[in-house]
């Protein structure tokens, strides 16, 4: 049996235990075990608990909250969850024609910040790459993303391509992602790229992206313009609640 079948195998294992833990004792919005926790009661690696919870995550019995831990899903809050997107579905949905100006590919040493969030060694190789993203020929973000150098080599990105679709070809499919989001003011070079004032208010998503094994694959850092952008979610309250 290969390694990726015996790793296959383990995941689910696991993510059959978490769901009978689920049916039998946990409720929505009940803590699952830690992982480190559930490293030691399944006796596997971190990376196999986190391929089961990815599993689990896509079927909507658990979301993950950073920084805190992971927790019983409810169908009430998955259906108001917002979707993983790129960036060119999310301005095709608001009715943007979306397009991108490359700025910089290149090799890099992954810094201490960006070796963290890619299970890197400080140091290690990643293909780094700044777009200006367009909404109808029009600044609306800039981005910077970091790829594992394993996972999409420099040499081998295609800027006409959709960078997604490339990962996706490469067997490393974009499912799940945990972002941050927060206000902050342009310095003179972003603000220029963007066509606004210096100093203009932005908001920041930094994004951590895995694939379906739970291997993480892209880092990105996305300003967009606090002028022509916004995020929309629902939200709801418990019945009970005070």
């Amino acid at each position: 049996m290969s390694t990726a079948s015996k790793t296959r195998h383990k995941y689910e294992i696991v993510a059959a235990g978490i769901r009978a833990t689920i049916a039998d004792s946990l409720g929505p919005n009940d803590a699952l075990p830690s992982e480190r926790e559930l490293m030691e009661i399944y006796n596997v690696s971190r990376m196999t608990v986190r391929a089961a919870i990815a599993r689990l995550a896509d079927e909507g019995l658990v979301y993950n909250v950073h920084g805190s831990g992971t927790y019983v899903g409810s169908p009430d809050l998955f259906a108001k969850a917002p979707k993983l997107t790129s960036f060119t579905e999310d301005m095709v949905s608001r009715g943007y024609a979306p397009s991108s100006r490359v700025l910089e590919v290149s090799r890099v040493a992954a810094v201490a910040a960006v070796a963290t969030r890619l299970g890197l060694a400080p140091g290690g190789e990643c293909t780094k790459i700044r777009r200006l993203r367009l909404a109808d020929g029009n600044p609306m973000a800039l981005e910077t993303v970091f790829l594992p150098g394993e996972v999409l080599p420099m040499e081998e990105f295609d800027a006409k391509s959709s960078l997604y679709g490339q990962l996706t070809d490469r067997g490393y499919e974009i499912h799940r992602a945990e972002q941050e989001i927060h206000a902050v003011t342009l310095d003179e070079d972003a603000s220029g790229l963007l066509a606004v004032p210096l100093g203009s208010a932005a908001l920041e998503i930094d994004r951590v992206a895995v694939d379906r094994r739970g291997h993480p694959v892209e880092y990105a850092r996305t300003i967009y313009r606090g002028d022509r952008y916004s995020f929309q979610m629902a939200v709801s309250r418990e019945s009970g609640d005070k």
